[in-house]
């Protein structure tokens, strides 16, 4: 989990963001072993200490149980409204998934409001 702070504070967000990591499961496969995180992030104001919606990034940790142990892990992340899988070292992270998911979510609610 240290290893995931590491790797996302690298990223470059505007100091307002929060975040807090739970760890979900493993998830044992016939050649490797997953861990999975979720890493939920939100920007807290004083007038709003609890923020109306959140953004998720979800990071599985790929283990293999056939190559040396002296090769790296695997590690790849998963907007929560997306598909793709985005790995550290060839995808730039944008601040602005993170505000696209919590502006969608915001426009729903406001939309399902009475």
């Amino acid at each position: 989990m240290q290893q995931l702070e590491d790797y996302v504070s690298t990223w470059e967000l505007h100091d307002s963001w929060l975040h807090c990591t739970d760890f979900l499961h493993i998830e044992e496969q016939k050649y490797c072993t997953r861990y999975h995180y979720k890493m939920k992030w939100s920007i807290p104001t004083c007038r709003k200490p609890i923020p109306q919606a959140t953004a998720s990034v979800y990071f599985i940790i790929q283990i293999s149980k056939i190559k040396p142990p002296t090769f790296p892990v695997e590690v790849f992340f998963i907007l929560e409204s997306n598909r793709l899988e985005h790995r550290p070292g060839k995808t730039r992270f944008r601040e602005k998934w993170l505000k696209d998911i919590i502006e969608s979510k915001t426009i729903m609610m406001e939309s399902i409001t009475f």
